[in-house]
């Protein structure tokens, strides 16, 4: 293991250039369902045409004030395209793609990724990377050395009860988080503020093996300036995606610097954290305090031979930064359905009654008996997608989707928001018994599971993943033992949007928590 005193001298940012993706034809492609012989020819596959595939006039032209959508409202966008041409089209926004919505053509994709899947970045941060000497986490790297990379970390952040390690201290931010609710009567943008803090705060005793402050008032101006960074970096994502923002191909717009900025000061802050948390492991290894069986991540990664302490720092960031606004939002959106569905809500909290009683806090053991607490999550992800899309990947390999070849080195994106609502039966209604093993309501179709991947899939899946939906079950379970959740009559028709790539409400939420 990298020494205390190389790590602290060492960039937290690894200097690399951005690999472009070495793509190859092939003429067998064995694992590919359709026969290639029969397909019909990539120039053939629907979509907008004439001015449409023209670049950067192409995207505007789709968007106001030539058409009723925003960025905001490019699902609804997308939706309208696929009634018109059908589950597969091409598309020419940010870049040319082929954009499916048919969860076989998913699963098509994920078997052909190969060992190393290319999931290209976004338009933003692909220009940022281009004009910085700065490395993002896991950002431009693809072939051997994203291969190289991942491996030791899905060791230590893949594995089933990698997440359950932490539960006692995340365990002690739910029950502050919980508190707050019950002892304060919030705004509603203080309530979303609380959302994001209680996010930080979880994901920080992970990271950086230390509480920050965030649910204590102790937060400094730095941590502050952190969370705003942090949503206004995904809102400078949102606007290279959708083409909402152009100039950034050849200049440093105000996206592209606002971009900048973000990174700098979440990069920043991260790197503060990790320093003290280091100062504070080596200053119990002198006193003779440290237990080596307690959770720490950042030694547990430190241990891994494979990775430099660079890596290290990357990984700690990569966690710290995805672990705040998604889940924040996401727990909303969750709280939100619950409100709205009182049922629901009531046969949940009988089972977290009943596994971990008023006031216990949840175990392992209790989390894995919790089927309905994840069947509730999953059909909130379902209801309200996460993201404004789904994975995009560039195969190595011919592939044949919907009836269509389409040739190695094309981007593909999946749509997963459509199918999660056109698969299902009563597709509007919040029904988290449609993904029990023993409900009738559970679709028969395997290729369904394919619908509802809010974290990716495969090797490239999100390596944060476990550690973002232990911290809704936390809340969530923490919450229901002590609190009724409702909407005031503000909320109740809520509409949701995606200016920032993730879900958002149109306006902030405002809950009621009722002690039982």
């Amino acid at each position: 293991m990298a020494s205390t005193r190389e790590l602290l001298k060492r960039s937290v940012h690894r200097l690399t250039s951005v690999h472009r993706l070495q793509v190859r034809t092939s003429s067998t492609a064995g694992s590919v369902a359709t026969d290639q012989v029969e397909a019909r020819p990539f120039e053939e596959i629907p979509g907008p045409r004439g001015m449409y595939r023209l670049p950067i006039i192409g995207s505007m032209l789709l968007f106001k004030p030539f058409s009723k959508y925003t960025a905001e409202t490019y699902p609804q966008l997308l939706n309208e395209l696929f009634d018109r041409h059908g589950p597969i089209m091409k598309l020419n926004l940010a870049s040319p793609m082929v954009v499916v919505s048919d969860p076989k053509d998913f699963e098509t994709v994920f078997a052909n990724e190969g060992k190393y899947p290319y999931r290209p970045s976004d338009p933003i941060t692909e220009q940022y990377l281009k004009r910085s000497t700065r490395k993002l986490p896991m950002t431009g790297v693809h072939g051997e050395e994203w291969h190289a990379l991942r491996t030791p970390v899905n060791r230590r952040l893949m594995k089933a009860d990698s997440a359950t390690h932490y539960l006692e201290p995340q365990n002690q931010v739910a029950d502050d988080f919980v508190k707050i609710l019950e002892t304060r009567d919030l705004k509603n943008e203080d309530q979303a503020d609380l959302f994001y803090r209680f996010a930080s705060e979880s994901i920080g005793v992970v990271t950086f093996n230390q509480r920050l402050g965030y649910l204590d008032n102790k937060s400094d101006v730095a941590s502050i300036k952190f969370l705003e960074a942090a949503k206004s970096l995904f809102l400078q994502i949102a606007k290279g995606v959708t083409g909402r923002s152009v100039g950034h191909n050849w200049y440093r717009n105000s996206t592209l610097r606002e971009y900048e900025r973000a990174v700098d000061i979440m990069i920043g802050n991260s790197k503060v954290h990790t320093k003290k948390a280091i100062e504070i492991t080596e200053q119990q290894r002198r006193d003779g305090t440290l237990n080596p069986e307690e959770p720490n991540l950042l030694l547990s990664l430190a241990s891994e031979k494979a990775l430099t302490d660079d890596d290290v720092s990357n990984t700690i960031i990569a966690l710290y930064v995805a672990g705040t606004d998604s889940t924040a939002k996401n727990l909303q959106v969750f709280f939100y359905n619950l409100a709205k569905n009182p049922d629901k809500q009531e046969t949940l909290r009988k089972e977290v009654l009943g596994l971990i009683g008023p006031s216990g806090p949840l175990t392992d053991k209790a989390l894995s008996q919790m089927t309905y607490l994840k069947a509730c999550l999953k059909e909130s992800f379902r209801l309200n997608y996460p993201t404004l899309s789904g994975t995009t990947r560039v195969l190595p390999v011919d592939v044949v989707l919907s009836g269509y070849k389409v040739p190695s080195g094309t981007m593909i994106n999946m749509f997963n928001p459509r199918p999660s609502k056109l698969n299902f039966d009563e597709p509007d209604k919040y029904l988290p018994e449609r993904w029990l093993r023993s409900s009738e309501k559970r679709k028969q179709d395997p290729s369904n599971n394919m619908a509802v991947l809010p974290f990716g899939h495969g090797p490239r899946n999100c390596i944060g993943r476990r550690f973002a939906v232990q911290e809704i079950y936390l809340a969530t379970s923490k919450v229901l033992q002590k609190l009724k959740i409702e909407l005031e009559p503000e909320s109740w028709n809520t509409q949701f949007q995606y200016s920032s790539f993730l879900i958002e409400p149109e306006k902030p939420l405002k809950f009621k928590f009722t002690r039982l």
